[in-house]
């Protein structure tokens, strides 16, 4: 199954390692990580303000503009 995390894109419950809130001025790990990933070839250069949530994978990092809680209703649920 798969879930979608918004802007056209899609993940697959498999390949999903977690979910997190995008607030990153709350919680330096958090900053020091994405600051990280986007800088270099585990994801591609965007602007951060625009989304509420990041989602990690096995081999990507991905942004979501919706609300991890949200996210996460959609991966718990079983169709």
């Amino acid at each position: 199954m798969y879930i979608h995390i918004g802007n056209a894109q899609i993940v697959f419950k498999k390949e999903l390692i977690g979910i997190f809130k995008m607030d990153l001025r709350d919680n330096p790990v958090n900053k020091q990580f994405v600051e990280s990933a986007n800088a270099g070839d585990f994801s591609r250069n965007i602007e951060l303000e625009h989304y509420k949530s990041f989602l990690l994978t096995d081999g990507d990092l991905l942004f979501s503009p919706i609300i991890p809680a949200t996210l996460a209703r959609r991966e718990n649920r079983k169709r």
